[in-house]
């Protein structure tokens, strides 16, 4: 059975060479995660940003 994320927070964001990129901060009712548009997730640093694993790719929210 899979469980079913429900998006809490579109955040847009852009990488370290200006591109938008979309993450949404979804919630399955026990857990919270945080994903690109395809689902890939992505991690959150303590100071706002975000790291796609792989790649090592910072991510920073543009303007609230």
């Amino acid at each position: 059975m899979s469980a079913e994320w429900i998006n809490l927070q579109i955040l847009e964001c852009e990488d370290m060479v200006g591109r938008s990129v979309t993450v949404f901060r979804q919630s399955d009712g026990a857990h919270q995660r945080y994903v690109l548009e395809n689902g890939r997730k992505v991690e959150a640093n303590a100071d706002g940003t975000f790291v796609i694993p792989e790649s090592a790719t910072e991510l920073r929210v543009m303007g609230i």
